[in-house]
């Protein structure tokens, strides 16, 4: 059984360049935290787009953030569940999938055209360098049990691949799914 991490976290990268910037994205999370757009008690919006590469604009919650994430040079949505994550690895990695893709489809809702997704990969980023340091062996048995988990998951074949094998960097894997995440995980099992 593999151990939870304290953090977990899934990115959706968009499928080509979004025509918003990152500074159109703030009143559109401000707007979620009016509305409860998302799960979660939603507090504040934070812009951290002067950081290059980095969390771009962040929509902080108490147990989770939504970032609109400009890591590794690619746009996405990355949701970080931060705290309260249920016991096992497979509970967590379907929660964060379904919180991922639910703000993905509702930001291409709010943004028609504007922002589209690519739902047929994704981004897991363990960030726990205490339970999941970026090393070899840890990397591979991690490897290992997402393989074992996802598919079941996520209800189709997956293709894993490290995202980087240097140690300064989180535990990462991009995640390549053989259908659309988003016709995988209908509307309904995700509004809870």
């Amino acid at each position: 059984m593999q151990t939870v991490p304290k953090r977990l976290a899934v990115k959706l990268n968009l499928a080509r360049a979004p025509q918003l910037q990152p500074a159109d994205i703030m009143p559109i999370f401000q707007r979620w935290i009016q509305q409860r757009t998302v799960p979660g008690m939603l507090i504040d919006v934070i812009d951290y787009k002067h950081v290059a590469e980095g969390p771009g604009i962040v929509l902080i919650a108490d147990e989770a953030d939504y970032a609109w994430d400009l890591g590794a040079g690619q746009a996405g949505l990355r949701y970080i569940r931060k705290r309260a994550l249920p016991d096992s690895l497979a509970a967590a990695l379907r929660l964060c999938f379904e919180r991922a893709v639910l703000a993905a489809r509702q930001l291409e809702e709010e943004a028609p055209g504007a922002v589209v997704f690519d739902f047929a990969a994704a981004e897991i980023s363990f960030l726990d360098r205490l339970a999941y340091p970026n090393e070899a062996g840890v990397a591979s048995s991690t490897q290992s049990a997402l393989s074992e988990l996802l598919p079941g998951l996520l209800g189709t074949d997956v293709t894993l691949s490290r995202l980087h094998d240097d140690a300064r960097y989180l535990l990462a894997f991009r995640c390549e799914a053989g259908r659309s995440l988003a016709d995988l995980m209908p509307v309904s099992a995700l509004a809870g």
